[in-house]
């Protein structure tokens, strides 16, 4: 006998959160719907009862009337949202087991992502939890010691905030013996809420104190037995991906200063979206002075010239753009003027600023990105937005937004073409300069030094063959 109805469908569908799904079939069974009286397609209930049963490991999966309706709400309205989860699912799913075989906790676990997020990292909600596992940022700084802060926010990483998450679950374990969907409800409206039910009913189980829990966590479990049911067998029910997401293969590197990660991989010659996508905890482009041993991912496959100029590469991504520099003139034939104005890419450096904007009436989150040349995401996860925040007119904004720092010149004077009869050769004597290498220095730095002076021209004007200079070797420079 099926259990009696306590949520109607409407009920349901008004206490889904984020959700969705995953792969497997059972070709032994058809799951073509059926069509009632009122045209609403359904699932075979008995079978849906036979498959859940042969899933269930550690944590229930009670499927009845409740947990019925999701699967069915997965599969006629929420398609493209299961075959969303199938395509992003491999990009997760290998760090999800990592870490719960590593604290001892179920396996089945790691589809409870897809309820809290959606498997985006950098999702908010609008209470303003953020990341993979959805924590608020007082819990994740004060409880789980993550850093949160302008220019990090690692709930946003997928491998702290799982460590984390895991040992959340092991707290609500020892607050409810262990008894998962217990658990599952806290994780989802804190443990205090659910002791509350607790005590208003009497009881001590999910399903016995369900009618006294908030209606959202009243559809959280029930979401939860659907999803892993989803995940196993949508091809069942014609829900397929059109592709799947592949991991990116990184080697990790420890920053222990100010790093310009765009400068980093333009130097290094490896894509700063891929940067971007293994570290989306890092805010801005930026890490600051500071900054000790923080782990930086790098896409691995792309690393080949890294390895080869490493230092070179490190120092020029580490050189801060705030210090002052010489601008030397370009050269000219002798017909021509010689201004103090060279034209040379390395003499910009950029830097994050950070903006405050002031929203206007009409603008939006998009128009505003595009004003600043920044992405709509980063502008919510700066400034704490959900995913369904509204912005008003009168409201300020943080943007980290990407300026040029012109760096001091020394100018030099004009020559004009009535000093023609100095020869080139007594010119260049003149203004011939020597730097003498000091302990510390690089032919990075010591370019950088002279109006970004090419490492290759340094090295042709003193014979030098790699980068190894040394502290009292005099360098020409000019």
């Amino acid at each position: 006998m099926r259990p009696i109805r306590i949520l109607t469908i409407a009920a349901a569908i008004a206490s889904f959160s984020i959700c969705s799904v995953g792969a497997q079939t059972d070709s032994t069974k058809n799951s073509t719907p059926t069509v009632v009286k009122d045209s609403v397609p359904q699932v075979d209930f008995q079978l849906v009862h036979e498959r859940m049963a042969k899933l269930q490991k550690e944590i229930p999966l009670n499927h009845n009337d409740v947990t019925h309706q999701f699967v069915e709400f997965f599969t006629f309205r929420k398609p493209s949202f299961v075959k969303e989860m199938l395509e992003r699912k491999a990009l997760y799913f290998p760090i999800f087991e990592k870490y719960l075989a590593q604290y001892g906790l179920p396996d089945e676990l790691k589809y409870l992502s897809l309820i809290e997020s959606r498997l985006d990292p950098k999702i908010i909600s609008y209470a303003g939890a953020g990341g993979l596992w959805q924590f608020m940022p007082s819990t994740g700084r004060i409880d789980f010691k993550l850093r949160i802060d302008k220019y990090v926010d690692e709930r946003f990483d997928p491998y702290k905030a799982t460590e984390a998450a895991c040992k959340y679950f092991l707290q609500l374990g020892r607050i409810f013996n262990n008894d998962w969907e217990m658990m599952l409800a806290s994780y989802n409206t804190g443990p205090g809420n659910v002791m509350r039910a607790v005590r208003k009913s009497g009881k001590h189980t999910y399903w016995e104190v369900y009618p006294h829990l908030h209606k959202q966590t009243r559809g959280y479990v029930p979401q939860y037995a659907a999803i892993v049911y989803m995940m196993h067998y949508a091809a069942d029910h014609g829900i397929k991906p059109d592709s799947m997401h592949t991991v990116v293969a990184f080697d990790t590197i420890h920053v222990n200063s100010y790093m310009n990660l765009r400068t980093l991989a333009q130097v290094g010659q490896f894509s700063y979206d891929k940067v971007k996508q293994l570290n989306p905890h890092i805010l801005t482009d930026v890490l600051p002075e500071g900054t000790k041993g923080y782990p930086v991912r790098l896409p691995k496959e792309e690393l080949k010239y890294f390895y080869a100029h490493r230092r070179f590469i490190l120092d020029s991504a580490t050189n801060y753009a705030g210090s002052p520099r010489v601008m030397l003139a370009s050269h000219t034939s002798d017909d021509e003027e010689e201004t103090g104005s060279a034209q040379n890419e390395d003499v910009a450096r950029t830097k994050s600023k950070r903006v405050s904007h002031k929203v206007h009436r009409g603008e939006t989150l998009s128009s505003i990105a595009r004003h600043y040349r920044v992405a709509s995401q980063d502008l919510k996860v700066w400034n704490r937005l959900g995913r369904h925040s509204r912005i008003k007119a009168g409201q300020h904004l943080v943007v980290y937004q990407q300026v040029s720092v012109p760096q001091p010149q020394i100018a030099v004077a004009t020559v004009s073409k009535s000093a023609a009869a100095t020869s080139r050769d007594e010119r260049l004597s003149k203004a011939r300069k020597y730097h003498t290498v000091q302990p510390g220095d690089t032919l990075w730095k010591i370019s950088q030094r002279y109006g970004g002076i090419s490492i290759d021209k340094l090295r042709k004007l003193n014979g030098i063959k790699g980068n190894a200079v040394h502290p009292g070797q005099k360098l020409l420079v000019i």
